[in-house]
Protein backbone atom coordinates (compact mmCIF):
# COMPACT_ATOMS: atom_id res chain seq x y z
CA UNK A 1 0.00 0.00 0.00
CA UNK A 2 2.79 2.46 0.90
CA UNK A 3 4.49 1.80 -2.44
CA UNK A 4 1.22 2.61 -4.23
CA UNK A 5 0.83 5.82 -2.23
CA UNK A 6 4.43 6.75 -3.06
CA UNK A 7 3.79 6.20 -6.76
CA UNK A 8 0.69 8.38 -6.68
CA UNK A 9 2.51 11.13 -4.80
CA UNK A 10 5.30 11.06 -7.35
CA UNK A 11 2.78 11.67 -10.10
CA UNK A 12 1.43 14.77 -8.36
CA UNK A 13 4.83 16.09 -7.35
CA UNK A 14 4.59 15.03 -3.73
CA UNK A 15 7.45 14.36 -1.29
CA UNK A 16 8.82 11.08 -2.57
CA UNK A 17 12.50 10.21 -2.58
CA UNK A 18 13.29 7.45 -5.05
CA UNK A 19 16.84 7.23 -3.74
CA UNK A 20 15.60 6.25 -0.28
CA UNK A 21 12.56 3.96 -0.57
CA UNK A 22 12.58 3.31 3.19
CA UNK A 23 11.57 6.90 3.86
CA UNK A 24 7.82 6.49 3.88
CA UNK A 25 4.57 7.80 5.25
CA UNK A 26 3.62 6.43 8.66
CA UNK A 27 0.87 3.86 8.15
CA UNK A 28 -2.56 4.54 9.56
CA UNK A 29 -2.13 8.30 9.99
CA UNK A 30 -3.75 11.07 7.96
CA UNK A 31 -1.71 12.70 5.20
CA UNK A 32 -2.47 16.32 4.28
CA UNK A 33 0.46 17.25 2.06
CA UNK A 34 3.00 20.07 2.38
CA UNK A 35 0.64 22.86 1.33
CA UNK A 36 -2.05 21.92 3.84
CA UNK A 37 -0.31 20.27 6.79
CA UNK A 38 0.93 22.29 9.73
CA UNK A 39 4.31 20.69 9.12
CA UNK A 40 6.01 17.31 9.06
CA UNK A 41 7.36 15.00 11.74
CA UNK A 42 10.07 12.48 10.89
CA UNK A 43 10.08 9.43 13.18
CA UNK A 44 13.22 7.30 13.69
CA UNK A 45 12.68 3.96 15.42
CA UNK A 46 15.18 2.17 17.63
CA UNK A 47 16.93 -1.09 16.84
CA UNK A 48 14.49 -3.99 16.71
CA UNK A 49 15.01 -7.72 17.20
CA UNK A 50 15.24 -10.50 14.64
CA UNK A 51 11.95 -11.94 15.90
CA UNK A 52 10.10 -8.73 15.01
CA UNK A 53 8.65 -8.42 11.49
CA UNK A 54 9.75 -4.81 11.14
CA UNK A 55 10.21 -1.51 12.94
CA UNK A 56 7.87 -0.92 15.87
CA UNK A 57 4.93 1.44 15.47
CA UNK A 58 5.65 4.98 16.73
CA UNK A 59 4.59 5.71 20.32
CA UNK A 60 1.41 7.56 21.30
CA UNK A 61 3.22 10.90 21.32
CA UNK A 62 3.69 10.72 17.55
CA UNK A 63 -0.02 10.12 17.05
CA UNK A 64 -0.68 13.12 19.30
CA UNK A 65 1.44 15.29 17.01
CA UNK A 66 -0.24 13.89 13.91
CA UNK A 67 -3.58 14.96 15.36
CA UNK A 68 -2.35 18.58 15.43
CA UNK A 69 -1.99 18.57 11.65
CA UNK A 70 1.53 17.22 11.11
CA UNK A 71 2.25 14.68 8.38
CA UNK A 72 4.29 11.83 9.85
CA UNK A 73 7.12 10.23 7.87
CA UNK A 74 9.20 7.26 9.04
CA UNK A 75 12.90 6.93 8.27
CA UNK A 76 13.17 3.14 8.47
CA UNK A 77 16.52 1.39 8.83
CA UNK A 78 17.67 -2.22 8.73
CA UNK A 79 18.06 -4.18 11.94
CA UNK A 80 21.63 -5.25 11.15
CA UNK A 81 22.98 -2.54 8.83
CA UNK A 82 22.42 0.68 10.76
CA UNK A 83 25.55 2.86 11.05
CA UNK A 84 25.05 6.20 12.75
CA UNK A 85 26.79 8.26 10.08
CA UNK A 86 24.68 6.84 7.29
CA UNK A 87 21.51 7.37 9.28
CA UNK A 88 22.50 10.98 9.95
CA UNK A 89 23.20 11.62 6.26
CA UNK A 90 19.88 10.06 5.24
CA UNK A 91 18.07 12.21 7.79
CA UNK A 92 19.62 15.41 6.43
CA UNK A 93 18.57 14.46 2.88
CA UNK A 94 15.05 13.64 4.05
CA UNK A 95 14.60 16.98 5.82
CA UNK A 96 15.94 18.91 2.84
CA UNK A 97 13.53 17.01 0.64
CA UNK A 98 10.57 17.88 2.83
CA UNK A 99 11.64 21.53 2.95
CA UNK A 100 11.99 21.56 -0.81
CA UNK A 101 8.48 20.19 -1.17
CA UNK A 102 7.13 23.08 0.87
CA UNK A 103 6.81 21.94 4.47
CA UNK A 104 7.13 25.05 6.62
CA UNK A 105 7.95 23.20 9.84
CA UNK A 106 9.92 19.98 10.40
CA UNK A 107 10.19 18.16 13.72
CA UNK A 108 12.43 15.12 14.17
CA UNK A 109 11.71 12.54 16.86
CA UNK A 110 13.19 9.16 17.66
CA UNK A 111 13.74 6.43 20.20
CA UNK A 112 17.00 4.79 21.30
CA UNK A 113 19.37 4.60 18.30
CA UNK A 114 16.85 6.60 16.31
CA UNK A 115 16.93 9.30 18.99
CA UNK A 116 20.73 9.46 18.80
CA UNK A 117 20.54 9.91 15.03
CA UNK A 118 17.83 12.55 15.47
CA UNK A 119 20.11 14.61 17.71
CA UNK A 120 22.74 14.85 14.97
CA UNK A 121 20.41 17.33 13.24
CA UNK A 122 21.39 19.91 15.87
CA UNK A 123 24.75 20.21 14.10
CA UNK A 124 22.93 21.72 11.10
CA UNK A 125 21.58 25.15 12.10
CA UNK A 126 18.03 25.81 10.98
CA UNK A 127 17.55 22.42 9.30
CA UNK A 128 14.89 21.24 11.76
CA UNK A 129 12.66 23.28 14.05
CA UNK A 130 12.82 20.80 16.93
CA UNK A 131 14.25 17.44 17.96
CA UNK A 132 12.65 15.04 20.43
CA UNK A 133 14.96 12.28 21.70
CA UNK A 134 13.42 9.45 23.72
CA UNK A 135 16.04 7.41 25.62
CA UNK A 136 18.87 8.10 23.15
CA UNK A 137 21.43 5.29 22.98
CA UNK A 138 23.89 3.79 20.53
CA UNK A 139 26.47 1.74 22.44
CA UNK A 140 24.69 -1.18 24.06
CA UNK A 141 24.92 -2.10 27.74
CA UNK A 142 28.40 -3.61 28.14
CA UNK A 143 30.42 -2.16 31.00
CA UNK A 144 33.52 -1.78 28.83
CA UNK A 145 31.69 0.56 26.43
CA UNK A 146 30.37 3.03 29.00
CA UNK A 147 33.32 5.39 28.75
CA UNK A 148 33.07 5.38 24.96
CA UNK A 149 29.33 6.00 25.15
CA UNK A 150 29.79 9.04 27.38
CA UNK A 151 32.63 10.43 25.25
CA UNK A 152 30.53 10.08 22.10
CA UNK A 153 27.60 11.75 23.87
CA UNK A 154 29.82 14.72 24.72
CA UNK A 155 31.01 14.88 21.10
CA UNK A 156 27.43 14.75 19.84
CA UNK A 157 26.49 17.81 21.89
CA UNK A 158 29.74 19.62 21.14
CA UNK A 159 28.65 19.55 17.49
CA UNK A 160 25.21 20.96 18.31
CA UNK A 161 24.51 24.59 17.41
CA UNK A 162 22.25 26.42 19.86
CA UNK A 163 20.52 28.75 17.43
CA UNK A 164 16.90 28.47 18.59
CA UNK A 165 16.10 24.91 17.58
CA UNK A 166 14.19 23.29 20.44
CA UNK A 167 15.46 19.99 21.84
CA UNK A 168 13.67 17.56 24.15
CA UNK A 169 15.68 14.80 25.84
CA UNK A 170 13.90 12.07 27.78
CA UNK A 171 15.91 9.90 30.17
CA UNK A 172 13.95 7.35 32.17
CA UNK A 173 14.99 5.58 35.36
CA UNK A 174 16.16 2.00 35.14
CA UNK A 175 17.53 2.36 31.61
CA UNK A 176 20.61 0.11 31.21
CA UNK A 177 21.54 1.90 27.96
CA UNK A 178 22.06 5.18 29.85
CA UNK A 179 25.59 4.90 31.34
CA UNK A 180 25.65 8.15 33.38
CA UNK A 181 22.25 9.88 33.43
CA UNK A 182 23.25 12.93 35.49
CA UNK A 183 26.37 13.62 33.46
CA UNK A 184 24.52 13.21 30.17
CA UNK A 185 21.86 15.68 31.32
CA UNK A 186 24.49 18.23 32.38
CA UNK A 187 26.20 18.02 28.97
CA UNK A 188 22.96 18.62 27.09
CA UNK A 189 21.89 21.49 29.36
CA UNK A 190 25.28 23.21 29.11
CA UNK A 191 24.96 23.26 25.33
CA UNK A 192 21.29 24.11 24.80
CA UNK A 193 20.29 26.20 27.81
CA UNK A 194 16.66 27.34 27.69
CA UNK A 195 16.15 25.64 24.33
CA UNK A 196 16.32 22.25 26.08
CA UNK A 197 13.44 20.49 27.79
CA UNK A 198 14.63 17.59 29.93
CA UNK A 199 12.32 14.92 31.26
CA UNK A 200 14.61 13.24 33.72
CA UNK A 201 13.82 9.99 35.50
CA UNK A 202 10.18 10.45 36.51
CA UNK A 203 8.71 7.83 38.83
CA UNK A 204 6.82 6.25 35.94
CA UNK A 205 7.25 5.00 33.35
CA UNK A 206 10.70 3.46 33.61
CA UNK A 207 13.07 1.46 31.45
CA UNK A 208 14.49 1.90 28.00
CA UNK A 209 11.14 1.41 26.27
CA UNK A 210 9.05 3.46 28.69
CA UNK A 211 8.00 5.97 26.03
CA UNK A 212 5.83 3.24 24.50
CA UNK A 213 3.73 2.94 27.64
CA UNK A 214 0.44 4.90 27.54
CA UNK A 215 1.39 6.51 30.87
CA UNK A 216 4.20 8.42 29.21
CA UNK A 217 2.06 10.35 26.77
CA UNK A 218 -0.66 10.81 29.40
CA UNK A 219 1.83 12.55 31.70
CA UNK A 220 4.22 14.30 29.34
CA UNK A 221 2.76 14.41 25.84
CA UNK A 222 0.95 17.74 26.17
CA UNK A 223 3.94 19.29 27.94
CA UNK A 224 6.33 18.31 25.15
CA UNK A 225 3.90 19.42 22.46
CA UNK A 226 3.56 22.84 24.09
CA UNK A 227 7.36 23.25 24.10
CA UNK A 228 7.69 22.52 20.39
CA UNK A 229 7.40 25.33 17.84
Amino acid sequence: MLRLIAALLMLIGGPVFAADPDFALAPGLAFKGPQTARGALIWLHGTYGKDEPGPPRPPDFVEREAATGLDVWCLNRGRRDDPLDRGAARLVRAIKGLRGDGYRRVIVAGHSRGAWIALTVLAHPGLADAVVAFSPAAHGTREDRKMEALADWASLWASAVNNGTRAVVVQLAGDPWDPDPERRLDIARDRMGENLMAIFQPEVPTGHGGVYEPAFDEQFGAMIAAFLP
